[in-house]
Formats: structure tokens, sequence, C-alpha cells
């Protein structure tokens, strides 16, 4: 296998691993988490420990497939960078989405393993850390992560050139950044917008988005033939 297609096959594996991520951290695992142990609406720490159960840290596991995904797309794409300058971009983005990596990977490892930890001896702290609280630490965190993230990919769009689905892949990148950017921005204003009405439509808008963009890698980075 030459030295493109295993660029081509390295992004269409990410693409999948991004979409099932996405999938199962969202939609899927929280109709899981509903369906088995949903938690009410936040009031207090003590609703939330009352109702709490490790199948709602479900959502936040399958988070961490959606952060491989999203690794192996930026390793990969910076790798087809052809001037001097798209380099460059590719350097920020290695470093973005490293901030990305570790701002996320810390939010998630709170949620999926150190609140089922200290849920019963630390109740007002984990009610503190949870992100069913709208006010927590958390939102924070997810929010500048993925702003992290969005930076990144906004780096690498000028890469996409040529036909017209790789042009829409960096028109989309690029509007994925600017909401993903504004919406940190947004989020050290106001904590609580992220569970406001605006704050989910951006949400459903980011994921519908990079959605669209790992279908559209996967069918431009078919593997060619010798």
């Amino acid at each position: 296998m030459n030295f493109n297609n295993q660029i081509d096959r390295i992004l269409r594996i990410s693409a999948v691993i991004t979409i099932i991520g996405i999938l199962f951290s969202g939609p899927v695992g929280v109709l899981i988490v509903s369906m088995l142990h949903p938690q009410p609406l936040w009031h207090d720490a003590e609703v939330f420990a009352n109702y709490y159960h490790r199948v709602q840290t479900l959502p936040f596991i399958f988070g961490f497939f959606m952060m491989i995904g999203f690794v192996l797309f930026i390793s990969a794409i910076i790798r087809l960078a052809d001037t001097e300058i798209k380099k460059i971009y590719g350097t920020m983005a290695v470093i973005y989405t490293s901030a990305y990596v570790v701002t996320i990977g810390l939010n998630y490892v709170i949620q999926a393993v150190y609140i089922p930890e200290i849920i019963e001896g630390n109740t007002e702290l984990a009610g503190l850390l949870t992100m069913v609280n709208p006010s927590s630490f958390s939102w924070i965190l997810e929010m500048f992560g993925y702003g992290f993230l969005g930076a990144a990919g906004w780096l690498v769009a000028p890469i996409f050139e040529g036909n017209n689905r790789m042009k829409s892949i960096r028109y989309l990148l690029i509007v994925n950044g600017i909401i993903s950017v504004l919406g940190a921005i947004i989020t050290a204003v106001d904590v609580e917008w992220v569970l406001s009405t605006s704050g989910l439509i951006s949400y459903v808008v980011w994921n519908l988005l990079i959605i669209i963009v790992m279908i559209l890698i996967f069918l431009e980075f078919k593997i060619k033939k010798s």
C-alpha cells in the first residue's frame, strides 16, 4: 500500500470512529440513559445523588471514541499539506488538538471515573462537577475543549481544495470552527447558556456539521487501486 492510500485509509477510519463516537456519546447514549436511569433536571446536589447511576457515565465513555477519531483525523490530514503556510497551520492544529485532548479528556475522566467514586462521600463536590448542573465548572472545560478542537479544524480547512466535495469540507470546517470558538466565548460570559435553548441548538448544529464533514471525508478519500 502506497503512502497516499495509507493516509486515505486512516482518514476513512477516523471518519467512522468519529461518527460512532458522536452518535453514541450523544443521541444513542442519552437515549439509553433516559430509558434505564434518567436524571431529572438540575435541582441540587442531593437530588442529583439520589438519581445517580453508573450507566449515566455511558455517553462520556463513548466520548473517548470520538476523541480518538478527531486525533486520527487531524494527525492524518496535516500530512496532505502541500505548502509551507499549510504546514504551519497544521502544526498549530496539532497544538490545539492537544489542548482539546487534555481539556476534554480531563472532563470525561471527571464525569466517568471521579464522580462515581465521590458521589456517596462528597455529594456537594459531585454536584459542582456534574454536567447535569448548568453552572458546573465541567461545562467550562467542555466548551473550551471543543473551542480548541474547532480552532484546529479551522486551521486545517485550507488543505481541502479542488473538487466541490473538498471545498464543502473546507467551508463546513470553517463554520464549525466559528461556532466552536463563539461557544467558548459565550460560555466564558454565561456558563448556564450551554443548557439554554440557543445552547442546545448550537450543540445540535455542531454535531450535524461534524457528521456531514466526516461523511464527506469517508466518501472523498477512497482507497485507490495500484
